[in-house]
């Protein structure tokens, strides 16, 4: 049963393991070796900046992706969840 604060159901989690292992997501560590990892419990989104001399904008275009975080070292991976096929698809069948 998942915690009462958990941000990801455990059913979400395992089709985004899924994915990550269908995509060929290596399973140690690029750092350490480590061969444990634990999967971010939400979404990050980086917001897209059409300038850096503007200063940092909120809204707008966003890259939303998932973490992987190793174990031992801490190495973060990020993956993009529209690669994975898990955003939800707009009208049209584009994402």
């Amino acid at each position: 049963m998942a915690s009462p604060t958990a941000l990801l159901s455990e059913s979400e989690k395992k089709i985004i393991i899924d994915k990550l292992k269908e995509k060929g997501v290596p399973d140690s560590c690029p750092m350490c070796k480590n061969k444990k990892f634990l999967l971010a419990d939400g979404y990050f989104s980086h917001t897209l900046q059409t300038s850096v001399q503007s200063g940092i904008v909120l809204g707008g275009p966003a890259i939303p992706t998932i973490a992987l975080i190793c174990t031992k070292c801490g190495f973060t991976s990020e993956h993009a969840l529209g690669i994975l096929g898990l955003l939800p698809q707009k009208e049209g069948g584009t994402k």
